[in-house]
């Protein structure tokens, strides 16, 4: 019970009107003493100067039954009120004096324009519930806020405001429907379908957050938290479906067992056995051994055969402790890719533990991540996956990245023969002839690309795969886009070194044929010479060319190739001897100047003797 005596020892703690204003309200409660009341506004009221104390003095005086008074503290609460927490104030003391709502919703109306974040928007509707009790406006209050929210914990709390203090669940729903569609991550969805049962006592909108959530998993870590918010909810379907995504997500022989225990807790025999298996799998110690044996016993104690074989691979774990032991010493001590590629091989032959190789191979490939990529740095990588483990899941993924990192031919080719090799044949073959068909559908829709891009296209897939069909019928797109003879030379050379001759001097005559001067035959002669074809066989393309030329000039340049291109004076001679007659005036005088200098051995020395 509240009497002057209880009441007046308070005063020490009151700082300003508002304080007082509260005592006096406490003191107006029955049994109501309303001269101390009155006593304490007194006091205080003329010497008030901000909006929120003299608002709330002014409501104290209503209760008093002082309308004059409480009225014009009120004008001059709202001469003072300068911001939005005062508007509030002054908007609970307009409807408590005056018992005007509109007026009260005009001062929350700017109150609003100048609140902009969640917690203090929450308030305010609060604030507009407790005093006026208008849900269409506290709503409005709130959806001002869902623009300045993103996380989860946001959400739920706006939501929690809609229900609880708006009395709004409809639109608590909405508020988890709009974050439901914005967030993804993991720990958001479950953190938002905790409030979703918290606030709202909604299991089946619960569970399909959860369901996102574990669609959503790409980690370990994540996988687990959904197994704890799943035993939480109390959802033993949700809970087996958990622990078998968090199964397909880890990677650690502990992390198995874990899992395969809970799977057999929720009566899952055929899913704690999958897990074991791969526990099995992945064991890389004697340790992890004994783990495993202890859980096959535990949970699997009638499948005898499991049950015999890990106890067989636990009898070698210990017969060759030692060695483990030293291997282990010898990968504390490794630093580098080629040092931990070295001891997965040793490890492989000497201790036939494929699992503790890939450990191995693993901790290699993380040497590299990060440093950027090229292929000439992580095909050690592949060829060691390819040659110690059988896991062809690893051995794509570490193709695929390749393929996606050869923006260059050399890294190309590299990559596609390499892959063509692997011991892992069927699988090596099928990826590098997919990348290949990816290469030529790009090159294909390339505006800019040229006639050597589909040239080297044909040359990668007939080094990765010695398919002369495939990479001829590459050559004959490539044979389509050739305009010059430097480039239809260049795919001769490319059937030429795929064993077919005949194709090649095909595309050889045809670059002779479409030469269309002596400068150009000279070219022409000059790119086979640099294919180390015997001297016989450049004199007859070259000859080939001579044959196409029709004009003097161009005549008269071809000769002169013979003897500077092919260093043939007896040929040259012969030419030159053809030619006389056919120049007349300056032309006749240049002949004369190119025979003697390129095919009369004696011409310079004679000059020398007069």
């Amino acid at each position: 019970m509240a009497t002057r005596d209880t009441l007046t020892p308070k005063e020490a703690q009151c700082s300003g009107g508002a304080d007082y204003a509260a005592l006096a309200l406490e003191a107006l409660q029955e049994p109501a003493d309303a001269a101390y009341a009155k006593e304490l506004m007194d006091r205080v009221a003329d010497d008030c100067q901000f909006t929120r104390d003299l608002a709330a003095c002014a409501i104290v005086y209503k209760a008093l039954g002082e309308q004059s008074r409480a009225e014009e503290l009120l004008q001059t609460a709202e001469d003072y009120c300068m911001s939005g927490e005062e508007q509030v104030a002054l908007a609970e003391a307009k409807f408590k004096v005056l018992g005007d709502k509109a007026a009260a919703v005009g001062a929350y109306e700017k109150a609003l324009k100048e609140t902009g974040n969640l917690d203090p928007l929450i308030d305010l509707a609060k604030n507009v519930m407790s005093v006026i009790a208008d849900g269409a406006f506290a709503r409005k209050v709130l959806e001002k806020a869902e623009a300045k929210i993103s996380r989860a914990v946001e959400y739920g709390k706006l939501a929690a405001a809609a229900a609880d203090n708006v009395l709004d669940k409809e639109y608590a729903a909405a508020i988890f429907n709009k974050a439901a569609e914005k967030l993804s991550s993991v720990p958001d969805l479950l953190s938002l379908a905790g409030e979703v049962t918290k606030t709202l006592g909604d299991p089946a909108r619960a569970k399909a957050l959860y369901e996102r959530a574990l669609a959503g998993a790409t980690d370990f870590t994540a996988a687990k938290t959904l197994i704890e918010s799943a035993k939480q909810a109390g959802d033993a379907a949700f809970t087996q479906a958990a622990l078998k995504k968090a199964g397909d997500l880890a990677s650690a022989t502990g992390d198995y067992i874990e899992l395969a225990a809970g799977l057999s807790g929720v009566g899952d025999k055929p899913g704690a056995s999958a897990l074991l298996d791969k526990a099995e799998d992945a064991v890389a110690g004697l340790d992890e051994m004994q783990k495993l044996v202890a859980a096959v016993e535990a949970h699997l104690a009638d499948d005898a055969e499991r049950l015999a074989r890990v106890k067989a691979k636990l009898e070698k774990r210990q017969a060759n402790h030692a060695r483990y032991l030293e291997f282990q010493q010898l990968e504390k001590d490794a630093t580098s890719v080629k040092q931990f590629l070295a001891l997965a091989e040793r490890v492989r032959l000497e201790l036939e533990d494929p699992f503790y190789a890939a450990k191995l191979i693993e901790a290699a490939e993380k040497l590299l991540d990060g440093t950027g990529y090229q292929f000439s740095r992580y095909k050690p990588i592949v060829l060691a996956v390819d040659k110690n483990l059988d896991d062809t899941d690893w051995l794509s993924r570490l193709l695929d990245r390749a393929a996606g990192n050869a923006a260059d031919f050399v890294a190309f080719k590299d990559l596609v023969t390499t892959a063509a090799h692997l011991q892992h044949r069927d699988l090596g073959v099928a990826k590098a002839r997919a990348f290949l068909a990816t290469r030529e559908a790009t090159l294909a829709a390339d505006s800019h690309a040229t006639v050597y891009d589909t040239a080297k296209l044909a040359e990668a897939s007939f080094a990765a795969t010695q398919d002369a069909t495939e990479a001829g019928r590459l050559l004959e797109i490539a044979r389509g886009q050739a305009k010059d003879h430097f480039a239809l030379t260049h795919i001769g050379r490319l059937y030429a070194a795929m064993g077919n001759s005949a194709r090649a001097d095909e595309l050889y005559a045809a670059a002779a044929a479409i030469c269309p001067d002596g400068d150009a035959c000279i070219q022409f002669i000059d790119r086979l010479k640099g294919f180390a074809l015997p001297a016989a066989t450049l004199k007859k393309w070259y000859a080939e060319c001579g044959t196409h030329l029709s004009k003097p000039a161009d005549k008269l340049r071809w000769a002169e190739g013979i003897a500077d291109a092919l260093n043939d004076k007896a040929w040259a001679a012969e030419v030159y001897g053809q030619l006389a007659g056919q120049f007349s005036g300056a032309d006749a005088a240049r002949f004369e100047l190119s025979r003697h200098s390129r095919a009369d051995l004696n011409y310079f020395g004679a000059v020398r003797r007069h």
